[in-house]
């Protein structure tokens, strides 16, 4: 795969058809949606129109069926292209899998083995740093099994003190990161033998005056993980 974002070509899977997509012509597609020409859209995307009719006609070749429909304006212009369900699909599923493949760029990973298994709560259990990380259950885990466990940023929250909840994954760290990124602040977090990521606002940052050297605890929710066999 290219590393190129505009040439990063994806696969969707729309049900009996598929098709292969790059961000180029998810941008044609998403201008057309919005500003309802292909012309501006070109534009916008910053595709030669012949080239922007070329990716419409191949990409309704694949499917065999109309993404975009036009209707023609009169000697005073009024012309509109609009895309159909079909190409509001299509811009949906991209979205999705740019989505995902971002936050698995963008994720904390934790490698463990499978100490305990509970089917009647369905949870498991792995141990990190002698304490233990409570996960949910998925189907052909045993106990044993070494598993990837990720966890986004943003589903780790920050407390000065561990709190009475029903959230049992929480840890004591000393924060040893702090930048800006993507408008929120990014700190990171050694727990011991590993350093988590965590985002939070800058609202939330000098409410509990965080800062480097700061011993904090922080918590996620077995929930808010996703865990992979390896």
């Amino acid at each position: 795969m290219n590393r190129s974002k505009d040439k990063q070509v994806y696969k969707l899977d729309l049900g009996d058809k598929i098709i292969l997509m790059d961000n180029s012509k998810f941008k044609l597609l998403k201008y057309i949606d919005e500003y309802g020409s292909i012309t501006k859209a070109s534009q916008k995307a910053e595709i030669p129109y012949r080239s922007s009719l070329n990716y419409i006609k191949n990409m309704e070749n694949e499917l065999d069926t109309e993404l975009v429909t036009t209707k023609r304006g009169g000697k005073g212009g009024g012309g509109q292209s609009k895309l159909t369900d079909m190409g509001k699909l299509v811009l949906k599923e991209y979205k999705k899998v740019e989505s995902i493949l971002k936050m698995h760029t963008d994720v904390n990973e934790i490698e463990g083995n499978i100490s305990e298994i509970d089917k009647e709560k369905k949870i498991i259990n792995i141990y990190l740093n002698e304490k233990k990380v409570v996960l949910p259950l998925r189907e052909n885990l045993t106990v044993g099994d070494k598993v990837l466990v990720l966890i986004s940023p943003e589903d780790i929250f920050v407390m000065l003190k561990p709190q009475e909840s029903s959230v049992r994954n929480v840890f004591g760290g000393l924060i040893t990161g702090m930048e800006l990124k993507n408008q929120m602040i990014r700190l990171n977090i050694d727990i011991g033998k590993i350093t988590l990521f965590v985002d939070i606002t800058e609202y939330s940052r000098e409410e509990l005056n965080l800062n480097l050297g700061k011993k904090v605890f922080l918590g996620f929710k077995a929930a808010a993980t996703a865990v992979i066999k390896l």
